[in-house]
Order: C-alpha cells, then structure tokens, then sequence
C-alpha cells in the first residue's frame, strides 16, 4: 500500500519543484541608460498677444460734434485732441458761475469790513450783541457761499475741457463710432483706441500643467515661424470658470510680436522626464522598473498623468527596463540580454 502511494507524491513533488524552478528562472529583459532616454519637457498651448489698454473711449457731456481731429489709424499721443463738441452752452455756464463767484466774493469784502467795524465796536460796548453776531454770521455765510461757488466754476470748467475727447494715452484710433453733426451724450462711445505699448501673451495654463509653468523656464511665443522670448508677468492661482484654466500674462522680453498674434505659448521643464511608454502600475502606483544588479527594482513617481512624461531624477547610469517589463514585479529576478 505504502508502495502505491509513494510513487504518485514522488511525481507530485516532482511536478513542484519544477515549477518552482520555472518561476524562479530570471525574466529575460533589456534596458537602457536613464541619461539616454532622460529629456527636459517641453509644454506648449494656444496663445495670443492682446493690448495692455483697448478702450472705448466715451464721451462725458451731451453736445454736438464740431470737428473730427483724427481717424481711424491715426497714430495718437497722450492728450491729444481726437473729437471736439459744440462747447458754447457750457462756456456760457463757466462765464456765469464766475459772475456768481465775484457776486458771492464783492459781498464777503464788505461783510468782512462790517465784521471789523462791529468789533472795534464791540470793544467800545457800543454795538449790541445782536447785531454783533450777526456780523459774524453774515461774514460766515457769505464766506461758506464762497467756496460753494468756487466748486461750480470747478465744475463748469470740467464740463468745457470735456467738450474736447481727448486721447488718453499713446496709440492708435482703432475706429471712430461719430460723425460731426451727431448728438452725444455720456457714455456714447466716440471712439476705441489700442495703446502703442507692446502687448502681453495671454494664454490658459491647465491646472495639471501649473506647476510646470510655474517652474518652467525658456518660455516662447511662437508666431509666423518666428519664436520671440517672454518672461513671465503674473499667473493666475485660481481656475477661470469659464474655461477651468489658469489665466497667464507674459511680455516680450525682446522685439515684441505684433498686438493681435495668435500663436503658441512654449515653454520647457527644469526637471528631466522620461517617455510616458516607460511608466507601469504595479499595486495601483505609477512609476518605472529598473535593474539593480540581477534583480528588478520599482521606482515609484508622483504626480503621473496618464499620457504625459513622467518628471523623475535619477543617476545618469541607472538601467531603466525597457523590453520585458511587463508583468515584472519589484525583486524579480531578471537576466539583463544585450541590445543588438
């Protein structure tokens, strides 16, 4: 009986211990140097150079127009006169806020000097007390009346400088949006005018590429098959809600690109990365198999996005597996073929 059995558990252990010695066999792999393969990503998206000031410009009384100064793309400076109103209504406002003003002022002289009289007066125990004080009230009414009228020859002048629109900064007439002989009144758009000043790269960042940018450097707009250098201005820490991108503004940091390209924003890693087909999941974590002497290595890595480099630093001689690595796990032990 003893016999009987002892010769199937014979083939039984046979039949284990030959497959614990084909699993156990090195996984035949091939690798490559990290310093090979290693490259400094670079990031690219959909950019375009806008204006730093693109402004309507309105006008702030209601008037006819008189005279058109400049036209669409005349090249303006700061101040000067683009569209002048009929003004006569509001210069005979400014010349009777002034009468008022010398009125209100004649009168004040004299209650000035009634004032003094009153005092010497008063000394003398020669005036009343009632009539004293309303000296002094007079004097202080007619002085507080004063400035009040001081304040509508301020605003009657504001009113007739602005019956001429004038241009705000250095640039361009974009368009003109009124005729002479047109009817104005505030907030009508006379004219939009784009500033002189080179413009900045507007581009939306993706959230998964902020820190990227952030610590990105050689950054580029590409136009027209020209690449024109950029410094960072400021990137937005919060997603815009329409687009769930971060908003970011460079300017040229030599010959500017003209105000209204579109192109591509570039700009490349500090870090270096490995291709996207190197990475493998092993125990729901992304990461990269190297060889550490005779046996597999799992070098796990952070921030992953499936499809793009894997940002990772390691020795220059570090032998990255490259064919066989599929299915080999951490501590399996591989036999490394050279590469033909």
């Amino acid at each position: 009986m003893s016999r009987i059995l002892a010769a199937p558990i014979a083939m039984l252990l046979c039949l284990i211990m030959t497959s614990y010695s084909v699993m156990a066999s090195p996984v035949s792999v091939k690798t490559v140097r990290y310093d090979d393969v290693a490259f400094y990503p670079v990031h690219s998206t959909a950019a375009e150079v806008i204006a730093r000031h693109d402004s309507a410009i309105s006008a702030e009384v209601s008037a006819a127009v008189v005279k058109v100064n400049h036209d669409t793309g005349d090249r303006v400076s700061e101040g000067d006169s683009i569209i002048t109103l009929d003004c006569r209504a509001y210069e005979l406002q400014l010349r009777q806020a002034k009468a008022a003003h010398d009125a209100v002022i004649a009168q004040l002289e004299n209650a000035r000097k009634l004032l003094e009289s009153a005092r010497q007066l008063n000394k003398q125990n020669n005036i009343s007390r009632e009539v004293f004080d309303q000296r002094k009230a007079d004097a202080a009414r007619l002085q507080a009346e004063s400035l009040n009228t001081e304040a509508g020859i301020e605003n009657a002048l504001i009113a007739v400088q602005n019956c001429t629109i004038k241009a705000p900064y250095d640039g361009f007439v974009r368009e003109r949006f009124v005729s002479i002989g047109e009817y104005v009144q505030p907030g009508t758009p006379a004219f939009q005018m784009v500033t002189a000043e080179q413009g900045q790269v507007d581009a939306h960042i993706n959230s998964f590429e902020y820190q990227s940018f952030l610590m990105g450097e050689d950054y580029a707009f590409n136009f027209g098959g020209t690449r024109y250098p950029l410094k960072v201005d400021n990137i937005l820490p919060v997603l815009d809600q329409n687009y769930r991108t971060h908003t970011a503004r460079l300017s040229f940091s030599k010959e500017p690109a003209p105000t209204g390209s579109q192109g591509e924003l570039t700009w490349r890693d500090q870090k270096r990365a490995l291709p996207s087909s190197l990475v493998v999941i092993r125990d729901n974590r992304a990461g990269v198999l190297a060889a550490n002497s005779d046996r597999a290595e799992f070098i796990a890595v952070e921030a992953y996005v499936e499809g793009h480099p894997v940002t990772i630093e390691l020795a220059a001689d570090t032998q990255i597996i490259t064919t066989g690595r599929h299915g080999l796990k951490h501590g399996d032990a591989i036999d490394i073929v050279p590469s033909e």
